[in-house]
């Protein structure tokens, strides 16, 4: 029997809208259970229906994949705002050094907060439609 039949109650049947829960859960598990099974992966030159295909399966819960999506965002604009700063910093210790009181790690902060208000500045022209 095939699964649409399981998975979508007959509408023409007066019982099927009593056992509509149950065909609910029914599909339900269909689509859990879709999602759930591993993908087979064909290598060239093998046809479907060979049984010895490779099963390649691999899940990742929702607190991982939002920890790996939110490093995967926020790193790449952390290090456009606070590589450069670094760098200039690091090359002016290199070259001329620093005033007396003066170190790598202020230096790089007030680059940085410079970065940040040039950033702010330039989405708020955007915002106002003043700026280009």
């Amino acid at each position: 029997m095939p699964l649409e039949t399981l998975a979508a109650p007959v509408r023409d049947d007066p019982a099927a809208d009593a056992a509509t829960p149950a065909h609910a859960r029914i599909r339900e598990a269909i689509i859990r259970d879709g999602l759930r099974t591993p993908r087979t992966v064909r290598r060239f030159g093998e046809f479907e229906g060979e049984a010895d295909a490779e099963v390649r399966s691999f899940t990742l819960g929702w607190a991982p994949s939002l920890l790996l999506n939110l490093l995967l965002l926020t790193a790449p604009f952390a290090l456009v705002i606070g590589l450069p700063p670094v760098l200039v910093c690091r090359e002016r210790a290199e070259q001329f050094g620093f005033f007396a009181g003066e170190t790598l790690s202020g230096c790089a902060a007030r680059g940085v907060r410079a970065r940040i208000g040039r950033l702010d500045d330039r989405i708020k022209m955007l915002v106002r439609g003043s700026g280009s």
